[in-house]
């Protein structure tokens, strides 16, 4: 038998008898790695998720500085770990120098970089798709950048596991600030190292099975997240509460249940005043990314009321003068002014569903706007039975159609009863049939409140819009009453290119 083939053996011996010396370095190396990675976890996920939605001067440099960050080889660490807790050094009073703490420390700065990183682009991933949909509902961006990240969960545990693989299998920090002192700070990598140079391969053998098994675990762990992950908004695993079940007259139980009577279907837990003249303003407003303008010169005047359709080609500005309506954007000259902004809501063409059950997602808004969280779900159980949602109530929202998805979207605009409420294309993905049930919803729910909706349905707008703004690439060209607007011979002669648009869309 070879030297190798004596060394294999040996190592699988120490393994399976469970040698005390191995094990303890073993633990060690658990011990370490797994406090280094929650410390790093902790200041590097909030600080990763912060990032992810702040916006301030100097935020390039900072995140050039988090990238460099990541290239820094361990034994840099290790060394600046080592100056800092030296006798002469800054933190030398502390007696860390060659013990436990200084390895955990030096393992934390380590996988710090990684953790702000990993969670920064994943927060900020979250924030381009869905972080207009968090504000609208009144979030501010520490709130948000909390929503965001609870809502990414799965998507950071695999950071977490990421970040104890790399504070496990380094080397270079740890021997430097523990000196790899046998029974007291020895860890796997460091031992590894040290027998292999005297000749004690089969404990290097070991420890290295050890260590690889270790990384493989890992690596198994983030494929059952991602399938866990997978099943969970496939609502497979139930997590999120099973299918409410009863029948719609059971609703007042289920709010009873949560320790109030049902309230009226026109009550709401946030009181508005009465509604003022004129809901929102802009005078002159244009707004340019970089060098495009998307508005230019948008006077516009709603008030409440009134149903108004924006209309238009694709490009032509109409999400983006909702988005403008919302506060979401601010002109880049001119003025808007919202007279009534603590009570807006929007609707998005795609609307956004946390990894929460369908109560969750409609009563998030409410809490943000400071409902108590209790009734909060009593008010969003009610708007889930007015749109015909209370039986999934528990369910988890990704889980439903597309149809469902967007009532329960208006649920969740709904309850919080605005003054004015915006919609971009409610409809635009949805079959007929689903289509007609969202504008029957609209139809019942929203009496009383102000709509403007952007749409390139003409028959819906006939049917729900007492007045039409025509837009064309970001210029208001037509602002009519409904029957006015489609009014062949007024349209053609007042605002031909509004009748071009209509005259091509009919056909």
């Amino acid at each position: 038998m070879t030297s190798f083939s004596d060394s294999a053996i040996t190592a699988f011996t120490l393994v399976l008898s469970l040698d005390a010396s191995l094990l303890a370095i073993v633990g060690r190396s658990l011990a370490v790695s797994a406090l280094a990675c929650a410390l790093a976890c902790v200041v590097g996920i909030t600080l990763g998720a912060w990032l992810g939605v702040a916006q301030f001067r100097g935020r390039a440099a900072v995140l050039a500085l988090l990238n460099t960050l990541l290239a820094v080889p361990s034994v840099v660490v290790g060394l600046l770990v080592y100056l800092l807790l030296s006798r002469s050094g800054p933190l030398g009073f502390l007696g860390w120098l060659f013990s436990f703490k200084a390895m955990v420390l030096a393992q934390a700065l380590l996988v710090l970089p990684v953790a702000t990183a990993l969670a920064r682009q994943c927060v900020e991933d979250a924030q381009l798709r869905h972080g207009e949909q968090i504000s609208s509902l009144g979030a501010g961006r520490a709130l948000k950048s909390l929503i965001l990240a609870w809502d990414e969960r799965f998507a950071l545990l695999t950071v977490l596991l990421a970040c104890f693989g790399r504070a496990i299998s380094e080397v270079g920090a740890v021997m430097i600030v523990g000196g790899n002192i046998e029974g007291f700070t020895r860890v796997m990598t460091t031992a590894i190292a040290l027998e292999t140079s005297k000749g004690d391969l089969p404990l290097a053998l070991a420890l290295g099975l050890i260590l690889l098994t270790v990384v493989l675990l890992l690596n198994g762990a983030v494929g059952l997240l991602k399938r866990w992950r997978e099943r969970v908004e496939r609502g497979e695993l139930g997590l999120t509460g099973l299918t409410y079940a009863s029948a719609p007259g059971d609703v007042h139980q289920e709010l009873q249940k949560f320790g109030a009577a049902a309230m009226p279907a026109d009550k709401a837990l946030i009181q508005r005043p009465a509604h003022p003249r004129e809901l929102f303003s802009c005078q002159s407003a244009d707004l340019h990314f970089g060098p495009r303008a998307a508005l230019s010169h948008i006077s516009l005047t709603l008030h409440a009321g009134e149903r108004v359709a924006l209309i238009g080609s694709n490009g032509s500005g109409k999400s983006t003068l909702l988005r403008l309506i919302h506060g979401l954007l601010a002109p880049t000259g001119g003025a808007a002014h919202r007279s009534d902004a603590a009570h807006q809501a929007m609707l998005f063409q795609r609307p956004y569903m946390l990894r929460a059950s369908c109560l969750h997602n409609v009563a998030l808004g409410l809490w943000i706007r400071g409902a108590p969280w209790q009734a909060a779900k009593v008010q969003a159980l009610a708007a889930l039975h007015r749109v015909g949602l209370e039986r999934a109530a528990h369910q988890n929202a990704k889980t439903l159609s597309g149809g469902q998805q967007q009532r329960l979207a208006l649920a969740r605009a709904w309850v919080l009863q605005p003054a004015l409420l915006l919609l971009d294309e409610p409809t635009a993905s949805l079959d007929p049939h689903a289509k007609r049930e969202v504008e029957a919803l609209l139809a019942s729910l929203t009496g009383g409140m102000t709509l403007v909706f952007a749409s390139h349905n003409l028959g819906q707008v006939k049917r729900l819009a007492t007045r039409v703004i025509y837009l064309e690439q970001g210029r208001m060209l037509a602002d009519l009453p409904t029957a006015d607007f489609f009014e062949g011979a007024l349209l053609r002669e007042k605002h031909p290119e509004a009748h071009l648009f209509v005259k091509g869309e009919m056909t």
